[in-house]
This record gives structure tokens, sequence and C-alpha cells, in this order.
């Protein structure tokens, strides 16, 4: 009768296992598993083109485990990850409209998948893409990604390649200009970015006496999206007028007034509300003097910018009679076989400015006036123009003093002109601009 029992027993234990095993069966369908992983996918997408970057890292695990790869690094955690997001696209301008294709799901079990696919960003100013590999797991019933690796497609990057599609009615193209100075006209061309826009506009501002111009970063900007003005200030390479300090701040800021002006706006595709500036060297101090008194200027670049108040001081003393001499002999063209690319000035008259201006051109001085305003500073670690220890790090510090200011700055290998890091030294301005400049 035990015997009996038992058999019965193990014959019930073995139709209920049967059972449950069918249960089993019939959950790990892997279309219906496919359909809700795509259904997670949808809803990712929408959330993300509603310009809801909550709701989109809403489907990823909410955990230090988190784990997300992209342009060879590897962020750690839930908060990391949409921290990284929320500070590369900070608005729906630079989200753009995602869409994901090429799926492939690989179900592997009722509880974890992998999938492959293409992502696309469509922008007004372009249309970045690549691939990405998905890992995911059930969650108390709901599917979450677990690790995200994602990859760029180098052929959508504006720093090595050109536009993948060209406006037929509004493509790239270079405009030969002058505008008005006090009087003179200013010598200049403007890079048009692709599309009707408007467009964000960098004013390109070039140093001491303008041999290195920086036009790479700003074909490269343009590229990106940005319209890019480049102009030769007063006495300079052809401009009317004569050359100054002074005049270079005055002329900075008729550059700032020519590009938001009713008529520019238009036939440029200019958006007005968007207005950088970069300067290199000298062309630094007018991006930061200018800057300061200009508050439609959103963004301030200064590239190894140099601060008149500090530079001044040098030249003060009989000790630095050797370095005087040798100012006066460059700006006088005493190098050259001509007069050189600058009129209406001297040596001795620069020195003389430089001295008399030496607190209202101490660009330290002004940081306190680019309150709720993104600046960035660069320096070149082997620069003997403008030492980094002199010139950069005191900039740095005052600006950093000021938590209002969104400051980011950096130091790159090389000489002054960045001849050791251009593609490095572009690659970040552009990457800055995208985050902080633009609509």
């Amino acid at each position: 009768m035990r015997i009996f029992r038992a058999i019965l027993a193990a014959s019930a234990m073995v139709g209920v296992l049967s059972v449950a095993g069918c249960a089993e069966r019939e959950d790990f369908s892997k279309n219906a598993l496919k359909t809700e992983i795509i259904a997670m996918l949808d809803a990712q997408d929408a959330a993300w083109n509603a310009g809801n970057i909550d709701g989109f890292m809403a489907h990823y695990l909410a955990s230090e485990d988190l784990r997300f790869a992209s342009g060879g690094k590897v962020k750690r955690g839930w908060q990391e990850t949409i921290d990284g997001y929320k500070a590369r696209y900070p608005d729906k301008a630079t989200m753009g409209k995602l869409s994901f294709d090429n799926l492939e799901v690989n179900i592997l079990s009722a509880k974890d998948a992998q999938v492959f696919g293409r992502w696309q960003l469509t922008r007004a100013h372009d249309k970045p893409g690549g691939l990405f590999t998905l890992l995911l797991q059930k969650q108390n019933g709901k599917w979450i990604i677990i690790s995200d690796h994602t990859s760029t497609d180098a052929s959508t990057d504006p720093i090595i390649t050109d536009p993948i599609v060209i406006d037929k009615n509004f493509p790239p193209t270079t405009v030969e200009l002058d505008f008005a100075s006090h009087g003179s006209a200013l010598n200049g061309h403007f890079y048009l970015a692709n599309g009707a826009g408007p467009h964000p506009t960098i004013i390109m501002l070039h140093g001491f006496p303008g041999y290195e111009k920086n036009l790479d970063i700003a074909q490269a900007a343009r590229r990106a999206g940005f319209n890019v003005l480049f102009f030769h200030y007063r006495g300079a390479w052809g401009s009317e007028g004569g050359f100054s300090l002074s005049n270079v701040i005055e002329d900075t800021l008729a550059a700032s007034k020519f590009v938001r002006s009713p008529d520019a706006v238009k036939k440029y595709r200019i958006d007005p509300e968007h207005i950088t500036f970069i300067g290199h060297s000298m062309g630094g101090f007018a991006a930061l003097t200018a800057g300061a008194k200009d508050k439609n200027v959103g963004c301030v670049v200064g590239l190894s910018a140099a601060d008149y108040g500090v530079r001044g001081g040098m030249f003060k003393g009989a000790e630095a009679a050797q370095a005087r001499a040798g100012f006066a002999a460059y700006v006088d063209g005493e190098h050259l076989l001509g007069r050189g690319p600058l009129k209406g000035t001297s040596g001795k008259r620069l020195l003389k400015e430089i001295a008399d201006n030496a607190d209202a051109f101490g660009v330290a001085k002004l940081a306190d006036q680019f309150t709720d305003r993104s600046v960035f500073l660069v320096a070149a670690k082997n620069d003997t123009v403008l030492a980094p220890e002199i010139y950069h790090k005191p900039l740095v510090e005052a600006f950093t003093a000021q938590p209002a200011v969104n400051l980011t700055h950096k130091v790159l290998e090389g000489d002054h002109s960045y001849s050791w890091t251009r593609l490095e030294l572009t690659r970040d301005v552009v990457k800055w601009l995208n985050v902080n400049c633009r609509a």
C-alpha cells in the first residue's frame, strides 16, 4: 500500500513538472519576447524625440551595475550615464530626431536578450549615426538595458568628413565681404553653413599680427552647422584705418553688431541669439574684453589668450629693455622685406598703449562680467610666447572664482599655434560649441 501511494505521488509530481515545463515553454515564446523588446525600443525612441532624456533613461538598469561604452570610454552606473547624455544633448535641437534601424533581436532565455542595431539622429546641421549592441534582462516583468555599447560612424564626424547631404537651396558656401567699424571698412569673409538655418554664428578673431588664422577650426565648425565670420581689424592685412589694441576691441564689437543686424541675419541665415567669439592670442584678449562688454555674446573661447594687463608689466623696468626692443622690432616688421601686415602703428606706439591701459587691458579682472555665460580657455604647454603659467593659470583662477560662469579649461601639448595638436584642439572646440553654443 505504501509502495502504491509512493508511486502515485511520484506520478502526480511528474504531472506537475510536466505542466510547469509546458507553461515555461509557453512563456518562452521568442516572437512574443521580441515584440516586447521592440515595444520598449519604440518607447525609448518616443521619449527621446519628445526631448525627455529621463524617459529615455527609464529603460536602463537604475544601479551602479549599468555599463555604457562609447567613444572608447566606459561609464559605470545609471547616474553617470544620464549625466553624460544631458551634458552632450542639452536641448531638443541637439537631441534631434532619433530612429533605430536594422534591428536584430536575439532571445537568449526567457529573461535575457541581445539587440544589435543602427541609430540615427536627424538634426538641422547634421545626421550623425552609428551602431549599437544592447544586453537586456527582464526584471519584474519589464525589459531593461544592463549594457550598452554605442559607436559613431566616422563618416559623420565634422572634424574629418564633409557633409553627407547638401541642401541644394542653401548649400555651404563662402562669401567675401567687408563691414564698417568707426568709418573704416574691415575686410573679411563668411563661411556659411549647410541648410536654411538660422545658424549659430562664430566670430573668429586672429592674433597679433595675424599669421595664424585658425581657419581649420572655422571650416570644421561650419561643417558642424555654425556660420563663421573671419575678418581683419583696422590697419591689419588691408583693412582701412590704423591698427591699435583699442581698435581691435572696437572692431570686435562692430563685428558682433554686424552679424546681429537685420540685413545680415536674413542674408546670411544667422541665429542672432547664439553668437560666439573665438580668439587666439591677441584675438583671445579681444574675445574676452569685447565679450565682457557685449552681453549678446553667449559663448567665448580664448586660445592662449593674451592678458595685456599682465603683459604690460613685463615690459617695465631696465631689465626688460631687451624685451621691449624685440617687441618693437617685431611690430615694425624689421624681420621682413616689406612693411608687414599692419599699418598706422609702430612698436613704440603699441608699447605706450599697453603701458597706458594696463588696468583696462587686464583680462582676468573681467571674469565677473560673464555670469550665466559659457567660457572655454585653452593653453599650450610648450607656449613660449604666452607661457601658460603666466597667462593661462591666473585667467583660469579668476574665472573659477566666479561660480555663475560655465567654465571649461584645458592645456594641450605643443606651441603657441598648437602645431602639435591641431586635430585635438579642433575636436575639443567643436564638441564644446555643440554642447554650449547652439539653440
